[in-house]
């Protein structure tokens, strides 16, 4: 009753490389990996890559928030309820067994019931009728899957608890990614505002000079102007760099599921972490199907859905059933073990649909409607894992671009200052081109600390759309946790 598998169009077209536009990055990347590290889809993807920043602070984060983060663990009791609604739908294949205890007193008038008519006309006939019955069986009840339906049923339940686990990974995934993200964002903060704090005192210092030398007319009014709005502008952004500091704090407090102020030692106000933008293999674009997770949800749902169409269209044809039972019967209890006491019936039964004003024809056309839209869904999911993956080459290759231009203008500045300090060391300088150069200096820092986090972010954007095994599997242990509940 299942319809066959045809593969979506989309899925079959899958380009055999990514754009054009990054192909030299990922050649890079190629040459760089280590090829005694493969894993299963060709290329390079070791699990916890956020080590190779050698940052405990950020492993610990990681770590803490796999095991603490509430979305995770609602994740985990999603799978584990629709792993019991297989087991539930998985049941109708086989036959059902129950046994049966019974005991029955009853005790009637003889004047009723069918011997009401006759009881008065036979002599010494009892005026009342009163008896016990005992009973032990066992009983079953088996639905024949002639049609398939049980079997459809079942492999739709299967497809959605596959699906079900894909979406574990991908909100875990998802998880990661944002911790990374914020603990990227919280440790450029910290370094933005203590670079903004020295050059603040520096633009002050400046400003008062400056204003000494227009009070002697060395300088022009706008020039003067020009660094009281500098002076003016820094001491500004310093509010709301504390302000964004905050934010970030809370949103990573609720990834681990606690309070901001718990945070603690999982987070010091001083992160001086390396940094370390090496080259990211990738894979190809058929390979996407096998390592994203949103993917394989999708392709698992398509299947669900194929099996439901069985499901419907078994619903149309006459169901047949079969009971019956066995066990011992008896008017005293005493009796009832004793030989000749047993009974055993068995029956069957062929249910056919006759007459029901279309709706088992309209519930079929419904599951076909649910697949395709399960099918748009999945090509629709294949075209957005392509393009994620091209934006994230060509997005992680212009912020390398990037990062090499900004450490050149910092190289610029720092032989800058260091110039003019040693001219001002020899008496050939001002110590306001040394004040310039510092606060120049500053900010090309502040530029390359801006610049660094933006290239850890597109990495990890590489490393999301490309999917993949990113950690070790917590399911079974968080399942266990969560059995361990209502066990």
């Amino acid at each position: 009753m299942t319809p066959e598998l045809v593969r979506p169009e989309t899925e079959s077209r899958i380009p055999e490389s990514f754009g054009q536009a990054v192909e030299e990055t990922k050649i890079k990347s190629l040459e760089a990996q280590d090829h005694t590290h493969q894993d299963s889809l060709g290329f390079h993807t070791r699990k916890n890559w956020w080590t190779v920043y050698d940052d405990p602070v950020l492993n610990n984060l990681v770590d803490s928030v796999l095991i603490r983060n509430l979305d995770v663990r609602f994740a985990a009791a999603r799978v584990l309820e629709v792993h019991e609604r297989y087991r539930i739908e998985s049941a109708a294949r086989y036959p059902r067994i129950q046994a049966t205890l019974g005991a029955d007193h009853q005790n009637t008038p003889s004047n009723s019931g069918a011997t009401g008519p006759f009881s008065e006309n036979i002599p010494q006939f009892p005026d009342r009728f009163d008896f016990s019955t005992y009973s032990a069986s066992l009983g079953f009840s088996y639905e024949i899957d002639f049609w398939g339906k049980a079997r459809a049923a079942s492999a739709a339940a299967i497809g959605e608890y596959v699906a079900t686990e894909a979406d574990f990974r991908a909100a875990e995934i998802g998880i990661t990614s944002e911790t990374i993200a914020t603990y990227f964002e919280i440790r450029d903060l910290l370094r933005q505002r203590d670079l903004l704090t020295e050059s603040t005192e520096l633009l002050g210092e400046r400003w008062e000079i400056s204003e000494v030398r227009y009070q002697r007319g060395l300088i022009s009014s706008f020039e003067l102007y020009v660094f009281r709005q500098a002076f003016d502008n820094a001491r500004a952004t310093l509010p709301l760099i504390d302000s964004q500091l905050v934010d970030a704090r809370g949103r990573l407090a609720i990834l681990l599921g606690i309070y901001s102020d718990d945070l603690g030692n999982l987070l010091p106000e001083s992160l001086q972490p390396s940094f370390s933008p090496d080259p990211v293999p990738v894979g190809v674009p058929s390979e996407l199907l096998q390592s994203r997770p949103d993917l394989l949800a999708s392709a698992a749902r398509l299947e669900a859905a194929r099996q439901v169409i069985g499901v419907a269209r078994a619903d149309r044809f006459p169901s047949i059933s079969l009971t019956g039972a066995g066990g011992v019967q008896s008017g005293e209890l005493s009796r009832i073990l004793k030989p000749g006491q047993g009974f055993w019936q068995i029956s069957g039964s062929l249910l056919a649909p006759i007459f029901n004003a279309g709706a088992l024809k309209a519930a079929e056309k419904s599951a076909w409607a649910r697949y395709l839209q399960a099918e748009a869904a999945y090509e629709k999911s294949i075209l957005t894992a392509l393009m994620e993956v091209d934006a994230a080459l060509a997005g992680h290759r212009a912020q390398h671009l990037r990062l090499d231009a900004v450490r050149e203008a910092n190289a610029s500045a720092e032989a800058s200052e260091q110039t003019q300090l040693r001219r001002f060391r020899r008496g050939v300088g001002e110590y306001v081109a040394v004040l310039d150069a510092r606060i120049n200096r500053l900010r090309a820092m502040i530029d390359l600390s801006g610049s660094e986090r933006s290239v850890a972010l597109a990495r990890l954007s590489l490393h999301r759309a490309l999917g993949g095994e990113w950690t070790d599997d917590i399911l079974p242990e968080l399942i266990t946790d969560l059995q361990s509940k209502f066990n």
